[in-house]
């Protein structure tokens, strides 16, 4: 029986096959479009250099080839590049690995921005309580993501598209927003599910392979076994601790962006009244509590540290923040001013609970980890085998499995779907090898010979 030439491809991975994968992660994500972004996260190349790597061969093609001039004059932009632009093993082997199976992909799911209304519908009414002026149900939305409350009736209308509605900066927000709250929607469900004998396997489960917005969109069939006075009371004491949360880390991180801004906190929270464009002087800045400095786009900023202090690539970086490349060059153009504020509440936030940044995206798993796992899986599988799996040369094992050294660069995509697949239960030492099979055989590489040298190019 023949195979489905979508999900496994017979030819070599190419720049072409980004558009299936591309199609392939709508269907499974949802909440709008796969933008470059995410595929430049995913391949793990800088965005400006993606649209080259969409018209890309295989490295098979590739490597130790010279470029001819005329095909140099065509498709190169000036830099000084001897080969012809290749799509690498450890990218052919994501890409195989995603289209089989894209419940692996290092991105979270997303809901819209009417899903993420209706769970903090609750915490908008509580704001300012006492006050004189309380924020609307729907026009106290936007305001929480540093936009202006007029944005709230666009994002959360009946043609919404998705989660990145608003700009993706606002997107970012809402999955750290919903991630937490399914942190603790799910630790409250263990707790139940731990001292009881009644929870149904599909309960258990999803509490095993899901997080984020993939456990809460099952949230009301997860907790339908519950009889009503345990249903209420487990309601009760996520509201109180997501409460908490809410009101303690991420409002107070709002109001100390506003602050930052020389704005009143309640306008701000109430309005969106979030604007400030302002220059920013020296002296001004150090005047500023040190919880309440502008964000600026000067060179020591937390917006130009950021990459650097979190240890990301540049792909991850401007993924996490959801920013093209001119947006980022035109904020550090503007050394005296504020980075926009959807922005600015992102960086103080993650700069404030770094952890938190796994609701945005996995760490890469340790390649001495890997190893561990694989060796367990596998009794016969050899440190020499570990970088070919992942898409490199024999030699490359080393580093990998290395406890001291960082994930190497053509590792850390496939280390953390490696990661999200152990997490989530799905076989995915079975499925990465089966991914690395078929590219061999695309690429005409004898299996016994790869088996012995691990050489992805002949």
């Amino acid at each position: 029986m023949s195979k489905n030439e979508l999900i496994h491809p017979s030819e070599p991975i190419n720049g072409r096959t980004l558009s299936n994968l591309k199609a392939v992660l709508e269907s499974y994500l949802g909440g709008g479009e796969i933008r470059d972004l995410d595929l430049a996260l995913l391949m793990n190349v800088p965005l400006n250099r993606l649209s080259q790597l969409k018209r890309a061969k295989s490295s098979v093609y590739t490597v130790g080839r010279a470029a001819e001039q005329s095909v140099l004059q065509q498709d190169t932009t000036g830099d000084d590049d001897v080969e012809l632009p290749g799509i690498r093993p450890s990218q052919a082997v994501l890409v195989r690995l995603l289209l089989k199976c894209p419940q692996l992909v290092p991105i979270p799911l997303r809901p819209t921005s009417v899903e993420v209304f209706e769970l903090l519908q609750p915490f908008i009414n509580a704001i300012g309580e006492g006050q004189s002026v309380r924020p609307g149900a729907k026009s106290g939305f936007a305001p929480l993501f540093g936009r202006s409350y007029i944005s709230s009736y666009k994002m959360l209308s009946e043609g919404a598209a998705g989660i990145q509605s608003a700009g993706l900066p606002v997107a970012r927000l809402q999955l750290l927003v919903v991630g937490k709250y399914a942190e603790l929607f799910k630790a409250e469900l263990q707790g139940i599910v731990s001292v009881s004998d009644d929870a149904p396997d599909y309960v258990i489960n999803a509490l095993k392979r899901h997080d984020g917005w993939a456990l809460l969109r099952e949230k009301d069939s997860l907790t339908d076994w519950l009889d009503d006075e345990a249903h209420l009371s487990f309601e009760s004491a996520v509201h109180k601790t997501f409460g908490k949360w809410f009101n303690d880390c991420y409002l107070a991180v709002l109001r100390d962006e506003a602050k930052s801004r020389d704005l009143d906190p309640f306008n701000a929270l109430v309005r969106g009244k979030w604007v400030n464009n302002s220059p920013v002087s020296d002296d001004k800045f150090l005047s500023y509590d040190r919880f309440c400095r502008p964000i600026l786009g000067r060179s020591d900023s937390l917006f130009a540290l950021f990459r650097e202090s979190f240890g990301l690539t540049s792909a991850e970086a401007y993924w996490v923040l959801g920013l093209q490349v001119k947006a980022f060059y035109r904020f550090r153009q503007r050394p005296q001013q504020r980075v926009d504020a959807p922005t600015a509440i992102l960086l103080r936030y993650l700069f404030r609970y770094p952890e938190d940044i796994r609701f945005l995206i996995s760490e890469p798993m340790a390649g001495h980890a890997v190893l561990a796992y694989l060796k367990q899986e596998d009794k016969k599988f050899k440190l020499g085998q570990l970088a070919p799996l992942f898409g490199a040369s024999r030699v490359m094992s080393y580093e990998f499995a290395n406890p001291e050294t960082p994930c190497p660069f053509f590792a850390r995509r496939l280390s953390m779907i490696f990661r999200v697949g152990i997490q989530a239960g799905i076989p995915i030492y079975s499925l990465l090898k089966e991914s690395v099979e078929e590219e061999i055989e695309a690429r005409g590489i004898d299996p016994g010979q790869f088996a012995k040298d691990g050489r992805w190019h002949k």
